[in-house]
């Protein structure tokens, strides 16, 4: 199973979901910003916090993901692995968005009460830990059967 498979197959336990809304919070404290997003490469969003309200945080992360990939190819054709992390700024809010593991992102909402330097410090940080929380839910699904999924078989069965 690929990488995108195995993340798009995450059974998250409510402590596990706690765990990163909890860390969620935390970099919120710490950093000022307006929001937090742990969303997969998808833009399907994992956990979220904030108080950005007026934002619609399922359109944000599906653009942002977009954006990632997009920014991720740059990378490519500058002879870059990849870039780790993208910075939009507006004139009223920003947005950081960085790369957590190969298929999760933290997206990051904030404004002019905190500054860039708290957020890509924090952020960082906030990463390292969320990193660690995925790869403990990835090692205990480990040993969990998968069912084997065949598009073949749902498109013979609609077939007759």
């Amino acid at each position: 199973m690929d990488e995108r498979e195995q993340i798009l197959s995450l059974v998250i336990s409510l402590e596990d979901q706690e765990e990163i809304e909890r860390y969620l919070g935390q970099f919120l404290a710490e950093s000022k910003a307006k929001a937090a997003l742990l969303i997969d490469k998808s833009g399907t969003v994992i956990g979220g916090r904030g108080t950005a309200s007026q934002f619609d945080f399922v359109t944000i992360s599906a653009l942002a993901a977009g954006a990632f990939s997009a920014t991720q190819e740059l990378a490519k054709l500058l002879g870059e692995e990849e870039f780790s992390l993208i910075f939009h700024q507006g004139k009223r809010n920003h947005l950081h968005i960085s790369h957590i593991e190969k298929q999760v992102l933290l997206l990051v909402i904030f404004d002019d009460s905190t500054t860039l330097g708290m957020v890509r410090l924090f952020a960082q940080k906030a990463c390292e830990n969320l990193a660690k929380i995925i790869k403990k839910i990835k090692e205990k699904q480990k040993d969990i059967p998968k069912a084997e999924f065949n598009f073949s078989d749902i498109q013979d069965f609609f077939k007759k």
